[in-house]
């Protein structure tokens, strides 16, 4: 019984497990994260329009200002 606790103790002290505890308790990163997640959603956003209007919204809006320039 000794032994077992003896060796629980000893994984929960190594090293390696008090580096994976520091990395999981650590929320630094998280804003980075969270700031490039924001960026990519924006971006897409802004290609996506930018694809739409290039593929047909621009000249229909033209062909609507040049009827009411007309008109």
């Amino acid at each position: 019984m000794n032994y077992i606790l003896f060796q629980a103790r000893s994984i929960l002290a190594s090293p390696r497990l008090r580096r994976l505890r520091g990395l999981v308790g650590d929320e630094r990163g998280l804003t980075t994260v969270e700031y490039v997640i924001g960026a990519a959603v924006i971006l897409s956003v802004l290609a996506a329009a930018v694809l739409a209007w290039f593929n047909g919204i621009g000249s229909k809006i033209n062909e609507l200002v040049n009827q009411l320039m007309n008109s």
